[in-house]
């Protein structure tokens, strides 16, 4: 990546300028307790059903261990009816990495779908399940940057976090990862750090390549803490430098459209494109042409209402019929945008409003975390929330009848969730990326001690009657 003066006093206001409604005032809300940022409540915008009525039952789901051998699995895809799982690694609470545990951090691993066995609570994963993961690839040092275990956690501000996606390209057999970089130091404290990045393997050579990868040394150390301010993005002119650009702060989750790779920052509520042609053509392209088509000020559409104002925290995405589905993780709604046929955004962009969950509670310090999507072979769509461990169903999306997902503890829920985990493993635990088969069976990456050892991870396959 070539090294410029970076421009930003012109380039991120002319860049935040140019997306819609950037110069509108901002619609009052709550304030994000990590950033002062005013987050809107949708929830009045899709009442719920009248309550205290019964509440209807979800359909009954059988729920099945698949893998206890990849640590801590977040991203998940389905490779030649086989799943290809990527590894967070070991949970950092502590502080940095325990360089005496094999974490496993940065790997990709085939998993066996057709390997399984039932969940009973308490009862960890048999050697058969624990033993199912296999090695298909390798952080190479040189596109990952890890954790360097000869420095102590504070001073490593260049490690990536192999972080909660990973989207596969049928058409150039490509994987996608996104590095949300940042360490967790002692006391429970996290820092963000400035080398957020986008990673590609390509299956055609089994090699690492670099899609977006940000410039550390742009950022001061001073401003490091639990977020870096987002005048820092993009790092660069990037009409002078070739790509790969630095366009996302916390890159968090994207998807394959048409011609197209999408990636969402969820800090700098940023959505990035970049095209899929050269890569498609040879394993060996160089970092593809990027621009941001979407910031945080979009036109929302809802039934009797349309208003531009902002939507926080872009976190899942997902393509299906000529549109591009987006969970944003603050704001807790699903919206989508019209996609043209080459899987570009048809302009101008107006956000169809899908599902509405528990907004950010800053006095609760939580929301729903939406944190992945997929649809199954009808088109239903089925939504991962990550802070309590829970799938919904929200059907076949209808901006006509938005649905309302209700998370939140202290109330009946009008829409109960198709699969509470808890319910089956007898322990709170947080859900991650998901990805239905060919037979619209649907797997689940948890964090759940499920292993029988200190590394936390498993992968569970949920079927239910009504999908």
């Amino acid at each position: 990546m070539s090294r410029t003066r970076p421009l930003l006093p012109l380039l991120v206001p002319l860049l935040v300028a140019c997306l819609p409604g950037a110069n509108e005032p901002p619609l009052m809300g709550t304030i994000h307790a990590a950033r002062a940022e005013v987050v809107p409540d949708f929830s009045a915008w899709v009442p719920e059903s009248a309550l205290p009525q019964p509440a209807p039952q979800a359909a009954e789901v059988r729920l099945e261990r698949i893998s206890a051998g990849v640590p801590w699995p977040r991203g998940i895809a389905l490779v030649d009816d086989q799943l290809v799982v990527l590894a967070r690694g070991r949970h950092r609470r502590a502080g940095g990495v325990d360089a005496s545990v094999a974490d496993g951090s940065g790997c990709l691993f085939w998993v066996d779908p057709e390997i399984s066995e039932p969940i009973e609570p308490g009862v960890p994963a048999s050697e058969r399940v624990r033993n199912n993961a296999r090695l298909l690839a390798e952080p190479d040092g040189q596109v990952f940057q890890l954790h360097d275990t000869g420095l102590s956690p504070a001073a490593d501000t260049h490690m990536d976090r192999p972080y909660c996606t990973l989207m596969l390209d049928a058409a150039s057999r490509n994987l996608f990862v996104c590095g949300f970089s940042g360490v967790d130091l002692p006391g429970a404290k996290f820092r963000k750090n400035a080398t957020d990045s986008i990673h590609r393997f390509d299956l055609r050579v089994k090699r690492w390549f670099s899609v977006e990868r940000h410039d550390a040394a742009v950022v001061p150390a001073a401003e490091l803490s639990y977020v870096v301010p987002n005048n820092y993005y993009p790092h660069h002119d990037v009409e002078l430098s070739a790509p790969p650009h630095g366009w996302l702060n916390g890159p968090d989750g994207g998807c394959i459209a048409g011609e197209y790779l999408y990636c969402a920052g969820k800090d700098n509520h940023t959505v990035a494109q970049y095209d899929l042609e050269q890569i498609r053509e040879r394993p060996f392209a160089p970092a593809p042409p990027s621009r941001v088509v979407l910031g945080p000020r979009v036109t929302v559409s809802a039934p009797g209402r349309r208003q531009e104002m902002e939507l926080l925290g872009p976190s899942a995405a997902a393509a299906r019929d000529g549109y591009l589905y987006l969970g944003y993780r603050t704001s807790s709604v699903i919206v989508r945008f019209r996609l043209d046929e080459r899987g570009a955004l048809v302009r101008p962009a107006v956000a169809e409003l899908i599902a509405v969950f528990e907004p950010w509670n800053a006095a609760a310090g939580r929301s729903a975390s939406l944190i992945d999507m997929a649809f199954n072979s009808r088109g239903e769509l089925f939504v991962s929330c990550a802070k309590q461990g829970r799938i919904w169903k929200v059907g076949v999306p209808d901006p006509a009848r938005p649905f309302h997902g209700n998370d939140q503890d202290e109330r009946p829920t009008s829409a109960p969730p198709w699969v509470d985990l808890e319910a089956f493993t007898g322990q709170r635990t947080s859900t991650g990326n998901i990805v239905f088969d060919a037979k619209d069976r649907l797997y689940i990456c948890v964090g759940n001690y499920d292993s029988g050892s200190q590394l936390a991870g498993a992968i569970y396959r949920a079927t239910g009657s009504d999908c």
